[in-house]
């Protein structure tokens, strides 16, 4: 019965208002292997005909999912040849777009939650993007990107501006829901970058927080990558698009993941605050601490991975594709929910940074 139940939760009302016993009853539901979703309508009419869709659809789905009679096959990974890195760019071929290219950020302050910007190059009228990925991740692969215009000096097109880099679902599968790709990993990854902005802010008036006297670094700041989606029309005639962000110079690193995995002995430079010494990356895991405590243990940022940039005094990290896990599961595919929240809670280790931010313990 576990695969084939969904329970749907609903609440009408004023953002504030109290929900938590139909919250109980979708993460019981989540918490037994079965399908939970809750939606907080809110209250307006725009808000309530978005839900009610939302819900509908995925009853549908549920629906023809159960009348198939069929079980779940395992996704298929695309075919394609791993390059050695980013770098070999002559070695590499190239696909180009120059037909009704744009530029979209994604923006959740708005409906729908895109808005065309201008390209990042003002010369700029396409794109050129590896045909093989450079990179591989669990849910996506990385692809060298960047931005062309003509060639002032004769026919052709020559690239413009920095490097870049174009990130697909690593199933054949995705291609048939290609906008819901984009928007779970935007949205995903502006709100972590939200999250951070606050976090830094916490960091920053924190009293033991501040460099010792004799210490000339002051806490890292965590910043998240923007991301872009570049639309285009394939010579097919249709409508097609590519999710792009800046391109990470420097060791990429995995400092943690939705399964509790946390890098250990990592060498991470440390700096000497009024709280005593700690590494840099104790910042990265009390981030995700302070978001489930802010949160009121409805969510965590995890599965931070990217760079530190140890350029001048205050170093920075730079970090890309989280994963949110919440409560209500609404940040795509690698949000596993309350699972992933436990897991957190199950490995973390507070630091001093954690204390000097008066993060009560896990456990």
């Amino acid at each position: 019965l576990k695969s084939k139940l969904t329970v749907y939760g609903m609440g009408v009302g004023a953002m504030g208002t109290d929900f938590e016993q139909l919250r109980y009853l979708v993460d019981a539901a989540t918490e037994h292997g079965a399908e939970g979703q809750f939606n907080h309508a809110g209250l307006s009419p725009a808000e309530l005909s978005t839900t009610f869709h939302s819900m509908a659809t995925s009853m549908t789905t549920t629906r023809t999912e159960l009348l198939s009679n069929k079980t779940k096959r395992p996704k298929t990974e695309k075919r394609y040849n791993m390059r050695k890195n980013y770098n070999d760019v002559d070695l590499v071929p190239l696909r180009r777009e120059t037909k009704n290219v744009s530029r979209w950020r994604y923006d959740n302050r708005i409906r729908p939650p895109w808005k065309r910007v201008d390209f990042l190059n003002n010369e700029a009228c396409g794109f050129e993007v590896a045909q093989d990925p450079f990179g591989k991740g669990a849910e996506r692969l990385a692809y060298m990107f960047y931005e062309i215009k003509k060639n002032p000096r004769g026919s052709g097109y020559e690239k413009v501006g920095k490097s870049l880099v174009a990130k697909d679902s690593i199933y054949s599968e995705d291609e048939q829901s290609k906008e819901k790709f984009h928007t779970d990993f935007c949205r995903s990854q502006q709100k972590a970058w939200e999250l951070a902005l606050q976090f830094n802010r916490a960091v920053m008036k924190a009293p033991l927080l501040k460099p010792a006297k004799d210490e000339v670094s002051s806490p890292p700041p965590i910043n998240f990558l923007q991301c872009n989606i570049y639309e285009y029309e394939d010579h097919l005639g249709a409508t097609c698009g590519l999710l792009v962000e800046n391109f990470l110079h420097g060791k990429f690193t995995k400092f943690s993941s939705n399964n509790g995995y946390v890098l250990k002995d990592d060498g991470s430079a440390t700096i000497v605050l009024e709280v005593g010494e700690v590494k840099l990356t104790d910042f990265l895991h009390a981030f995700s601490h302070w978001v489930y405590v802010s949160s009121a243990n409805k969510m965590l940022v995890c599965d931070l991975q990217g760079i530190l940039n140890s350029e001048g005094i205050r170093p920075t990290f730079c970090l890309t594709d989280p994963a949110i896990c919440s409560k209500e599961r609404r940040y795509g595919k690698t949000d596993i929910g309350i699972n992933g929240i436990r897991n957190f809670c199950r490995t973390h280790r507070c630091s001093p940074v954690c204390r000097a931010l008066s993060l009560p313990p896990m456990g």
